[in-house]
């Protein structure tokens, strides 16, 4: 959005170098089809531009050679500096820029560039910064006024495209619910069709006709002829005889992207026959009973003491209300048309705020939505307490980020504190708390912090933060004064908020009260509605259980019921519904003989494990180990050898001499074993701790050496093999070779 302001503030830049006139703002340069100018240096001119004259090309050639200084530019939309009220069409454009963080006039500094080693300022601004104000619903003509000075003489060049201007003026700027009367074959008639300022809808093109019609559609020229050769048409549909077509907002939003065009194109219908072409949003069920049907920027009439009952869709964006007097209190919400104010019926109750002699409401889309959750059609169902008769507008609320994901603290609610509060972000609205005292309370024994900033997205110990409040034991309450409350005035973000982190260790409960005395209706004094203010969470996937409803999702849910002395009582639910952790997997390798610790257990082999854990507020996810062991490596020896049972049998020989065999040390250990041999020789058995030995009783690795006669046995008994326990491998194998110079049978057996 900047850049589009920077369109405007070229345009205003182009005009400024204009003629030579222009000496105030009540006599400014306008800006023409083609514009060439000398200016002179330590001039000071006023301009005026407007944003149908885009596209716009602007070059300043300074008389200097390399110079150094751009032409300095202040934007305004009125020559006398902060009174706007002499056109209301100016208010769209003041809230976009006070969204934008701009404050009125506007400063602008040219680009620089060097063209064959000359120093120019240019600015080039396409129609795509034009067509990006239908997104806020600005589809009037936007007139500026510029005082540019230039610290240097040069020659400017301006080049305004005056061609949209004749589009919007020769065509038809089709607005939803527009029906379009269209001649037989009449290929001359051209509408504007402002895709950008309808993405968010279902839009429907009905045809009422006779005879089939097709609906041409093209970018970046209005006269064009419709036919498929034409380079600007980028689309057409075609509609039978009453019937209709669908855009949902990908399809616009694809024109949008795809397209040259920023999301303004042009159509043109032809029939064999005349017609007419409606188009309006995707129809909503039946509204219930008489009600009245509320549309943004149309306004409606209320009289004093007005008992209609209103409606308007449960799909609407962040919506404001605004009424041109102070007589307007409240407005009261209902699922059904059948409620009186403070009935059972009515899900909440919203109090107008004042704005001069004016009255204001915004609801969030986060609001609706929590309202539309007990919406039992379309439509939520209001009525609204006046006591002078006014004109009521509703239109779009364009709302922060910083608002939309925040929570509101209004004076007097009671917020629930935990441990994990400190990952919301709360607002307060300046204006509810400017002038006044305010009392903070916490009602437990243990330390509470609240961070008081100028922005959302901050932390515990960032700049922003204007005031930290911390109570304890000793010191439960805490009074901040107005003095220091107005000082924050000049620290607000532009949709007029602080900000509140609120931070403790325990769960308790922290109020903050404003001083500001309760509002009274003008024409006397009035019953001030009693509210208490509840805060919960849930994990996703869990309910909440309140008033005999079911929650799931995140809002703020309201009760109205009468209190004790005959005025509202209204308890309003905020519900935090933390978002879902995913379900994690980890997958692990480690060699062979090591562990792995996983949150808090050891794991020695392979396999999947999986636990439920607890995530940072608290709510359960699964988490799952994918945990392999390698195999254990095959030693050398190992290789080498061939595993000699306890129990066995082996036919020997002189040649045998040569083969390794390795014994398991603790299955030999368990009992002994008994070696029985069978040759009518000797049989000379070396065990080592190593495959590599010779058959010599003093080898450097022999750890044993037994003879079994001939036709003999010899036991290895427990008290034999014992010492012997030292000399075992990593594997846990003792290793042996047999000497015979006569063949027999070796028979293993166990000892007990």
């Amino acid at each position: 959005m900047k850049k589009l302001f920077s369109t405007l503030f070229v345009v205003l830049f182009a005009t400024s170098m204009m003629a030579q006139t222009g000496l105030s703002c009540e006599d400014p340069i306008p800006v023409d089809n083609s514009y060439t100018a000398h200016v002179n240096a330590d001039d000071e001119l006023w301009y005026t531009a407007s944003t149908w004259d885009l596209p716009l090309h602007v070059y300043f050639s300074p008389d200097v050679d390399n110079s150094t200084w751009s032409p300095e530019v202040q934007i305004d939309f009125t020559c006398q500096y902060g009174d706007y009220s002499h056109d209301h069409k100016l208010d769209s454009v003041i809230n976009i820029l006070k969204m934008l963080g701009l404050t009125l006039p506007v400063e602008f500094m040219c680009d620089k560039v060097v063209r064959d080693g000359k120093v120019e300022w240019d600015l080039s601004i396409d129609e795509r910064y034009r067509d990006q104000l239908t997104e806020y619903g600005l589809t009037h003509d936007i007139q500026a006024f510029v005082k540019v000075y230039f610290p240097d003489g040069g020659e400017i060049r301006l080049t305004p495209d005056p061609t949209f201007q004749d589009c919007m003026e020769n065509g038809h700027y089709a607005k939803l619910s527009d029906t379009i009367e269209i001649a037989a074959n009449d290929s001359n008639k051209m509408i504007v069709l402002p895709y950008s300022e309808w993405k968010d809808e279902d839009v429907r093109f009905v045809w009422v006709g006779e005879q089939p019609a097709r609906v041409w559609v093209a970018e970046d020229e209005c006269q064009f002829t419709p036919v498929d050769a034409s380079v600007y048409v980028k689309a057409k549909y075609d509609l039978d005889a009453n019937t209709n077509k669908v855009l949902t907002p990908a399809d616009m939003q694809a024109a949008i992207d795809n397209w040259i065009g920023a999301g303004v194109f042009y159509g043109k219908v032809l029939s064999e026959a005349p017609g007419k072409l409606v188009i309006e949003r995707i129809p909503l069920g039946a509204i219930q009973g008489d009600a009245i049907l509320l549309k943004h920027g149309e306004s409606v009439q209320l009289q004093a003491n007005d008992n209609r009952v209103f409606c308007f869709p449960k799909t609407w964006k962040s919506t404001e209300f605004l009424a041109n007097t102070q007589y307007l209190m409240a407005m009261h919400v209902s699922n059904t048309p059948e409620f009186e104010p403070g009935d059972a019926n009515v899900i909440s109750k919203y109090a107008f705020s004042k704005d001069g002699n004016k009255r204001e409401l915004q609801l969030s889309k986060g609001d609706i939505t929590a309202l539309g959750a007990s919406a039992t059609d379309d439509y939520l169902y209001v009525r609204f307490v006046c006591n002078k008769s006014t004109s009521l507008t509703p239109s779009l609320w364009n709302v922060s980020s910083c608002v939309a994901n925040t929570i509101l603290i209004q004076s007097g609610e009671i917020i629930a504190v935990n441990s994990s509060s400190d990952k919301l972000v709360y607002r307060m609205n300046y204006e509810d708390w400017a002038g006044y005292n305010f009392t903070t309370t916490w009602d437990v024994n243990t330390t509470f912090s609240a961070y008081i900033a100028h922005t959302c997205g901050f932390v515990t110990t960032d700049p922003s933060i204007l005031k930290t409040i911390v109570l304890n034991r000793r010191r439960p309450s805490l009074e901040v004064t107005s003095t220091e409350v107005d000082s924050w005035a000049t620290d607000l973000d532009e949709a007029g908020y602080l900000y509140l982190r609120l931070v403790s260790s325990e769960k308790g409960n922290a109020t903050f009260t404003s001083a500001k005395p309760a509002e009274t209706d003008p024409e006397g004094p009035v019953l001030d509605p009693v509210y208490t203010y509840e805060t919960a969470t849930v994990c996703f996937g869990d309910t909440y259980e309140w008033n005999g409803q079911t929650y799931s999702e995140t809002g703020k849910y309201t009760y109205t019921t009468v209190a004790a002395n005959g005025a509202d009582s209204i308890v309003t639910l905020t519900l935090t519904v933390y978002p879902q952790t995913p379900a994690t997997t980890e997958k692990v390798e480690i060699p062979f003989g090591e562990t792995y610790e996983w949150n808090g257990t050891v794991y020695t082999e392979s396999g999947e494990y999986t636990i439920t854990l607890q995530d940072e507020n608290g709510c359960d996810y699964q988490a799952t180990l994918l945990l392999t062991v390698e195999e254990k490596p095959v030693s050398p020896c190992v290789a080498a050898s061939t595993l000699l049972e306890p129990v066995a049998q082996l036919t020997l020989n002189l040649s045998d001499a040569f083969d390794i065999y390795r014994i398991d040390y603790q299955a030999w250990l368990a009992s002994g074993v008994n070696l029985v041999w069978t040759g009518k020789g000797a049989l000379h058995t070396f065990v080592a701790k190593d495959c590599e030995f010779a058959v010599a009783i003093y080898h450097k690795d022999v750890v044993n050496y037994t003879e079994v006669p001939a036709e003999g046995n010899v036991i290895l008994s427990k008290a034999i093999l014992a010492p012997l326990a030292q000399y075992v491998d990593a594997d846990g194998y003792l290793y042996v070779r047999f000497l015979t110079e006569l063949e027999g049978q070796l028979t293993t057996a166990l000892a007990e």
